[in-house]
């Protein structure tokens, strides 16, 4: 009847809940003046999906990503695995591939601070336990120092900074 209120049954909908969320939130600081991707300590999380069609969705936030360098442009670059795979890097073809890339003019000053966001879709295939995790680098051409959660210099102009990874599963 025209004044009856229908309310939808949300169960009979089906695939895109939530079945869990799990987070890690990183308040330290961390460096490195590696080429080579190096997994930023306490930036990681485990999940065991449900069911094997389940999807992670994997949130990133750094609070602050710079290289450090006090002259020029440096990068510093940033990719999420799922234990050692790489899930969500551009292709190979034009440099190091990458999920993530913080650039910026430091004009002699090493005090700016830029934040990078990133979410990517996995699908793990698995009910088994799994690590996401995050890792850091500077570019292969670039000098300086790559810092998470904090500016190059730590000067009275800069704040640290919190950095968080959250996954989601998401049902089929």
């Amino acid at each position: 009847d025209a004044g009856t209120l229908k309310r939808l049954d949300a169960s009979l909908i089906g695939g895109g809940k939530i079945g869990q969320v799990v987070s890690t939130t990183k308040t330290d600081t961390f460096s490195t003046t590696s080429d080579s991707f190096t997994d930023i300590t306490g930036l990681s999380v485990a999940i065991t999906p449900s069911a094997s069609s389940s999807k992670v969705l994997v949130l990133v936030n750094l609070g602050s990503f710079v290289n450090g360098y006090s002259d020029g442009n440096r990068r510093a670059i940033g990719r999420i695995l799922r234990g050692s795979t790489d899930i969500a890097s551009g292709d190979a073809a034009t440099g190091t591939e990458a999920t993530f890339v913080s650039c910026l003019r430091s004009n002699g000053g090493t005090s700016q601070q830029v934040g990078v966001s990133m979410n990517f879709l996995d699908s793990p295939s698995t009910t088994s336990a799994t690590t996401y995790k995050v890792q850091a680098a500077r570019g292969a051409d670039d000098t300086g120092t790559v810092y998470l959660n904090r500016s190059g210099d730590q000067n009275a102009d800069s704040a640290n900074t919190v950095s968080t990874i959250t996954v989601i599963e998401v049902l089929a």
